[in-house]
C-alpha cells in the first residue's frame, strides 16, 4: 500500500508542474482545520477520544483547461497543524499539544461557471498526503516525590520515541508521566476525497472553501480506526 501511494505522490506531482499552452500557474495559501476521528474496530476494544487542529497551508497550483468549463487543478502543498491545552495531574501542570506538517498533492476536476463580473467553480477530486513530522510536547512543572520538575516530554506518532528533557525524579518514586503522553502510532501516508466551490474575481483572484474526507485508516494497530478530515478556506493568485 504505502509503494502505491508513493507511486501515485510521485505521479501527482509530475503532473502538478506538467506545461502546457493551456496551463496556468499560481500560488495560494489558507486556513486549514483538520479533524482525527477514532473508533473502534473489534468487540470490547476502547477508542481514544477524537481531537482537532488548526492551521494553515500554502503552495505552487497548477490549472490545466481541458474542454468547455472544464479545468484539473493540482498543486503541491504545505501544511501545518497544531493544537493546545493545559492538563493537571496531582501537582504536576502541563501545557502543550499536539504538532503535524504535511506534503499534500491534490488533483481536483475543476467546473467553472461564468457571470457578468466572475466566475464560480465547482471542484472534487481525491488528495494524496504524506506525513512529514507528528509529535505531541508537554512542559511538565510542579512537584513530585520531594522533586521540582520543570521540564518536557514529548511522543513521536510515526515512529514511537518518547523523550524525556529535565523531567527526572527519585529513582524510587513511580513514573509520574504513565498516562500523560499518547500510545498509539500513525501511518504517514493519507488519502482523502473531497469537494468545495470558488469564486474567481478579474481573471487571477482565486477565493476557495472545501471539506476532505479521509478515506485511509491511518492507525498502526489492531481493534481501532482512525481518520483525517479537514476543512480549509483560501486565497489564491493565478498568473
Amino acid at each position: 500500500m504505502k509503494n502505491i501511494v508513493r507511486g501515485l505522490l510521485a505521479a501527482a506531482a509530475v503532473l502538478s508542474f506538467a506545461t502546457t499552452a493551456s496551463a496556468r500557474s499560481g500560488i495560494e495559501a489558507g486556513y486549514l482545520n483538520s479533524r482525527y476521528s477514532f473508533k473502534s474496530a473489534a468487540e470490547g476494544t476502547a477508542a481514544p477520544a477524537g481531537y482537532s487542529q488548526d492551521g494553515f497551508y500554502a503552495g505552487l497550483t497548477q490549472e490545466v483547461r481541458l474542454f468547455a468549463g472544464f479545468h484539473i487543478q493540482t498543486g503541491l502543498y504545505y501544511l501545518y497543524l497544531t493544537s493546545r491545552e493545559r492538563r493537571e495531574y496531582v501537582d504536576l501542570v502541563t501545557n502543550g499539544g499536539r504538532t503535524d506538517h504535511y506534503l499534500s498533492v491534490p488533483i481536483m476536476l475543476k467546473y467553472k461557471i461564468g457571470l457578468p463580473f466572475m466566475k464560480i467553480s465547482l471542484f472534487a477530486g481525491p488528495t494524496l498526503s504524506a506525513g512529514l513530522v507528528s509529535k505531541e510536547k508537554y512542559t511538565v512543572a510542579g512537584q513530585y516525590a520531594g522533586a521540582t520538575v520543570n521540564g518536557d516530554i514529548s511522543y513521536n506518532f510515526y515512529t514511537g520515541n518518547v523523550k524525556y528533557d529535565g523531567v527526572n525524579v527519585p529513582a524510587d518514586a513511580s513514573d509520574p508521566y504513565a498516562g500523560m503522553l499518547s500510545n498509539w502510532l500513525y501511518n504517514r501516508f493519507d488519502v482523502q476525497i473531497g469537494a468545495g466551490v470558488g469564486l474567481e474575481f478579474f481573471r487571477f483572484l482565486e477565493v476557495r472553501a472545501g471539506y476532505d474526507w479521509g478515506l485511509i485508516d491511518r492507525y498502526r494497530g489492531d481493534g481501532i480506526e482512525v481518520n483525517r478530515d479537514q476543512f480549509y478556506v483560501s486565497v489564491g493568485i493565478r498568473f
